[in-house]
């Protein structure tokens, strides 16, 4: 007898087949949905990380060459807002950390800017093509060196003697402060020259009134204060210092004509150099430094690839616009404005093998020498 009751019948082999497939093919859309959702995902924040970065490093760029010259390397003199250096066979060379390393660009050590053999120290020193090459068909990149005086330090408050080797100074700070004396906005006390925090170190360079640099090469060390006065301090500038900036024997662009005599109003310049150069912790990624006076160079930003400067010059009224070379008959204290005509940067690869990329294409007024070159000093020659 049959059952009055049909058993339940379940899907047939073809069904769950068309299931599967239409299922497959929903999980992979889906998955090519959130594939490409996470592609943007990682390329937008690799690009806001990017333009950060970019940021930064040109805000910092662009602070530190606006400054060039401030307070420091006026117009008096030959050189026409330039101090000379020594004049040997022994070319000062920069720029240097420390008491030992003058090789950070491109792995060797860069003479100053001569005139008619002359070495001298501008307050802008261009670098074409003295950088590293990270690509062989863009060629080498620049460096540039800027210079101007360190706000942060009053050693123009301070009287300073040379002793008969022109290699130690000592600085006394008088009861009553000189007219020189410009102090830091906050500060009523001239701070100490061994001061842990701005006191002067190993490496720093010296401007002396118009005409003279030093480099110190040693701890400064307390002296007893005569004279009346009420601070004494001992500071060395030996001829030891790697740039060759400290030549006691020598008798043009040295500290020589002050031997045993009292120094000039002094004050401490800030010489910044930027460069190119290769990450050692992994031997490939390029990265942009910034070195300041004796200090070690700090990386400021990675993957920079490309680093090109231009330069507009003012000759007596004429001006040169974007010149990637100085013209004949021109020198660096011409300059009125640094174009930053290329620093590429580009981000690091990502897991989908690829990276951005952004160029950053600005001018910069130097706005001391800008100054300068509109309103001359009287008698100051181009």
């Amino acid at each position: 007898m049959r059952s009055a009751f049909k058993s339940a019948c379940g899907f047939s082999l073809l069904e769950l087949m068309i299931s599967a497939v239409i299922g497959m093919v929903m999980i992979a859309a889906a998955a090519g949905v959130y594939g490409r959702a996470l592609k943007a995902s990682v390329v937008t924040s690799q690009k806001a990380e990017l333009q950060q970065d970019f940021r930064a490093a040109s805000n910092i760029l662009q602070r530190d060459i606006s400054m060039a010259g401030a307070g420091a390397l006026g117009q008096q003199g030959l050189s026409n807002g330039a101090v000379g250096l020594p004049v040997s066979a022994t070319l000062p060379v920069y720029p240097c950390s420390g008491l030992t390393t003058c090789n950070y660009i491109n792995g060797a050590p860069v003479a100053y800017p001569r005139v008619l053999g002359a070495p001298y120290l501008y307050s802008i020193i261009p670098g074409p093509s003295l950088g590293i090459t990270i690509n062989a068909a863009a060629g080498p990149t620049d460096i540039i060196t800027v210079n101007s005086a360190d706000p942060n330090l009053s050693l123009n408050c301070y009287n300073g003697t040379l002793d008969a080797t022109a290699t130690i100074a000592t600085f006394q700070l008088p009861a009553v402060l000189p007219g020189t004396c410009v102090l830091p906005t906050g500060i009523v006390t001239p701070q100490a020259l061994n001061d842990a925090f701005v006191g002067l170190r190993a490496g720093d360079m010296i401007l002396f009134g118009t005409n003279a640099v030093g480099v110190v090469t040693g701890a400064v060390t307390t002296c007893a204060p005569t004279g009346g006065n009420v601070a004494c301090y001992t500071v060395n500038f030996a001829g030891t210092d790697p740039g060759h900036i400290n030549q006691p024997a020598v008798a043009v662009g040295s500290l020589k004509p002050y031997a045993s005599a009292p120094l000039p109003s002094g004050v401490r310049l800030l010489s910044i150099t930027y460069y190119l150069d290769i990450s050692p912790s992994d031997g490939v990624t390029p990265r942009l430094m910034r070195l300041q006076s004796g200090q070690l160079p700090a990386p400021v930003a990675e993957n920079v690839a490309f680093l090109k400067f231009t330069y507009d010059v003012n000759n007596n009224g004429v001006v040169s616009a974007n010149q990637a070379t100085l013209p004949a008959g021109t020198t660096p204290a011409m300059i009125t404005k640094v174009n930053i005509a290329h620093m590429s940067m580009r981000s690091q690869d990502n897991v989908y093998g690829g990276y951005q990329g952004l160029d950053l294409q600005t001018s910069i007024s130097t706005r001391n020498l800008s100054m300068q070159q509109e309103y001359p000093i009287s008698g100051s020659a181009y």
